[in-house]
């Protein structure tokens, strides 16, 4: 069925245009299909009060409300397309309407949000906005901690640079205080010894990958050095053995030297 049937519609949600010319649009509807899928939309039109046939929306757009219709009537929806401001007051129609199933298809949505450099803190800023609601804030704040993450290669220096040139205020600090709080939590702890993540335990050395002072352990290569100390010219090293003894001229391959993380 569809509210554009040749069955008449018993109900009508009225929206006034934000500007000063008043006027007011609608959305049409069965009482019936609504009370169907929403307990409180079956209370409304046929709990023990008389129901209104003209119900005026304040709370939401219209855009957002006809695509609450079209959900409760099996429209395909493809949420993806809607932005993160559109996709958060369509969870919040489906909080207020209980209307489960559109609620869970919001939160797959938001998951998928496109955020780059550009939105990033309009998006954390909505997910605080929405801290009532804690699935959504949840999702928004993950969705913006990811990107941040892959942006910057889990180097909590490069975000944190990032997020302190935004205009300071109140709200944008307590915001980038969460994001800062949640970067911790989410980056991947780099190795104690080789200073890398994932760990290159039992990798070889290279050139690239030196790092002075990480443990090593030989396996071509001269049997008493235990940590890197220096690179030296024409792809060699300086090692040390367990007393601190100095050992140069290794050579700086990776199928003579591992690193010994654990």
């Amino acid at each position: 069925l569809d509210p554009n049937s040749s069955l008449p519609t018993d109900v009508k949600f009225l929206f006034k245009s934000p500007g000063q010319d008043g006027i007011v649009t609608e959305v049409r509807a069965h009482k019936l299909i609504l009370a169907i899928a929403s307990e409180v939309f079956e209370r409304e039109f046929f709990g023990s009060f008389r129901s209104e046939d003209d119900i005026p929306i304040s709370d939401a757009s219209k855009e957002v409300f006809q695509v609450m219709i079209d959900h409760i009537y099996c429209k395909k929806l493809d949420l993806k397309n809607y932005d993160p401001v559109f996709a958060a007051s369509l969870y919040y129609l489906s909080e207020k309407y209980i209307i489960e199933d559109l609620r869970d298809e919001v939160i797959v949505s938001v998951k998928e949000i496109k955020v780059s450099k550009k939105n990033v803190l309009e998006v954390a800023l909505l997910a605080e906005e929405s801290i009532l609601h804690e699935p959504l804030s949840e999702a928004l704040y993950n969705v913006v901690v990811t990107f941040l993450m892959a942006e910057f290669e889990n180097s909590m220096e490069k975000a944190v640079t990032f997020l302190t040139k935004f205009e300071a205020n109140e709200k944008h600090g307590l915001v980038i205080l969460k994001l800062l709080k949640l970067l911790v939590k989410e980056t991947p702890k780099k190795c104690l010894n080789c200073q890398k993540y994932p760990c290159l335990n039992g990798k070889g050395i290279t050139s690239d990958s030196f790092l002075a002072g990480a443990k090593v352990t030989p396996t071509r290569g001269h049997g008493d050095v235990s940590r890197l100390v220096r690179k030296e010219p024409y792809n060699h090293f300086t090692g040390a053995s367990v007393d601190g003894s100095e050992i140069g001229g290794r050579n700086l391959e990776p199928e003579y030297y591992a690193y010994c993380c654990y």
